[in-house]
């Protein structure tokens, strides 16, 4: 068994983002509202995110055993993506502002890197 260094960690690059998502004023919202208006920008809006240089490496949704706010958790899904730099991840999360879409969702980025246990 190799030796545990616990120095800094260091930074990867690309840069390990988890994204959370959760809906806020979704649920006071109609379904027209949702199908004409809201769903059509929130796909448009991570559909753009395909071409910005990010790699989308997974999600997990919790609706399985959940439905209604997002309680203690505060997120119902989550991104887990490799993304080239800050800028992006700024650029990702002000597209929910410029598109209004901040008033039924929050989205949140953290940056890690991959568990040094399992990922090398």
């Amino acid at each position: 068994m190799s030796e545990i260094k616990h120095g800094a960690p260091e930074i990867p690059n690309p840069l390990r983002v988890f994204m959370t998502f959760e809906s806020t004023g979704w649920f006071d919202t109609s379904k027209e509202q949702k199908e004409k208006e809201i769903l059509p920008a929130l796909n448009q809006i991570l559909e753009s995110w395909r071409g910005n240089g990010s790699e989308l490496l997974g999600t997990f949704d919790r609706d399985i055993f959940t439905a209604g706010h997002a309680g203690p958790n505060n997120w119902h899904a989550c991104f887990l993506f490799n993304i080239p730099d800050l800028q992006t991840i700024t650029n990702m999360t002000h597209s929910f502002r410029e598109a209004g879409l901040d008033r039924y969702f929050r989205l949140e980025a953290s940056i890690g890197r991959p568990f040094f246990l399992v990922e090398k």
